[in-house]
């Protein structure tokens, strides 16, 4: 999913800020500003990867789209559970979870047996817990963007192309956000935690790419 970070403080800015804050030498003020700024060429890729953007979304393209993004958060979101991910934040898996909402989109969509989907080939490798609560950033930074792709799928298909996934919080997405952020910076309690963090973000925006180009 496009993963629109942009907004908050604590979101991933463009690669071209990345760049420019570079070259000028800013020093992140927190773990988030690092966090945004260190992944955000990753981020810009994965914009691209997903063409859901693109002019001419049809209901097939949509749903494939849903069915590339269920191969992914199928695989994922296990071995963040298996690496208690949720509870290492102090939040609710069964909440955060979006896998139960992209099942329901592609039914609706004509696939009526979506545990048949493929799962993804070239999934993120976590390390430890905290790599894969920097999988977990991404995933949820991807419901802000998911709020823009909902808007561009009524346009393009009408206001009862399923959504729930998109949508999936819906008014809280804000909210939530912050939630998460919160969460994550009280995790992030060491440099090397910090560290670790960075580069299961990144792994992740990398394999979410690789797998949506694929």
């Amino acid at each position: 999913m496009t993963t629109d970070l942009a907004r908050a403080d604590s979101q991933p800015i463009s690669s071209r800020s990345s760049s420019s804050a570079r070259s000028r030498g800013v020093t992140p003020r927190n773990f988030l500003e690092r966090l945004k700024l260190e992944t955000a060429a990753e981020h810009a890729l994965i914009e691209n990867a997903t063409g859901i953007m693109e002019p001419g979304l049809d209901l097939e393209r949509y749903r494939a789209y849903l069915e590339r993004t269920f191969g992914f958060y199928m695989v994922v979101e296990r071995r963040l559970r298996q690496l208690v991910v949720w509870e290492a934040l102090n939040l609710s898996a069964t909440e955060r979870e979006k896998l139960p909402l992209l099942a329901e989109d592609v039914v609706i969509l004509g696939n009526l047996e979506p545990a048949s989907i493929r799962g993804c080939t070239v999934a993120p490798v976590f390390a430890s817990t905290a790599e894969a609560v920097g999988g977990a950033y991404v995933l949820e930074g991807s419901t802000l963007g998911g709020r823009v792709i909902s808007r561009r799928v009524v346009a393009a298909l009408g206001p009862d192309a399923p959504r729930s996934f998109l949508e999936c919080y819906g008014a809280n997405t804000g909210e939530q956000w912050r939630t998460f952020c919160g969460a994550l910076s009280r995790f992030a309690s060491s440099r090397e935690i910090e560290d670790r963090v960075i580069t299961g973000a990144r792994e992740t925006f990398r394999a979410f790419t690789r797998w949506l180009e694929r």
